[in-house]
């Protein structure tokens, strides 16, 4: 997968600052969490624009059908507001535990209500949004092992987490 860089700005790529200037074209995972983190990248080959439909699919046809004629659309809209409840229309997000129940311990907090962080997060913030749910423990998990360097460390937690 292929994006070019449509505007100069700087990103932390596993856990190191990034600076990326206009027409520079990256491939691999980093240009896929660069076109899903909705960064300043245009598509460049058939796979990143099939990603980018996915992703913005919607919004973009509401935006190219919404226009009076002599005016330019970006290319891609910009990503949607966080959720500020959990389970907001997700059905992937599962309700907040009832306070005073399992995950109040330090061991393992409850997970967080706030959406997914970047796979490219911390590992506190990863583990903070994981808590005790093994589901999400597996969804961190699986995306982790697929990057060209999984954190040992942090595949390691999340193995226990989703193993429980």
């Amino acid at each position: 997968m292929r994006v070019v860089v449509r505007e100069a700005f700087r990103a932390y790529i596993n856990m190191q600052p990034e600076d990326f200037q206009p027409g520079q074209k990256i491939k691999g995972d980093t240009a896929v969490r660069l076109l899903r983190s909705g960064a300043a990248v245009d598509p460049d080959d058939d796979a990143a624009h099939e990603l980018a439909e996915q992703l913005h699919g919607d919004d973009q046809e509401q935006e190219e059908t919404s226009g009076t004629g002599g005016e330019q659309n970006p290319p891609h809209p910009p990503p949607p507001p966080p959720a500020t409840t959990p389970n907001d229309g997700d059905p992937s997000t599962p309700p907040s535990p009832p306070s005073g129940g399992a995950g109040d311990g330090p061991g393992h907090p409850k997970p967080s209500t706030l959406p997914a962080p970047s796979l490219d997060a911390p590992v506190k913030d990863l583990l903070a949004w994981v808590g005790e749910d093994p589901s999400r423990a597996r969804e961190v998990l699986e995306a982790e092992e697929a990057k060209d360097s999984p954190r040992s460390t942090l595949v390691k937690q999340l193995q226990k987490i989703a193993d429980a």
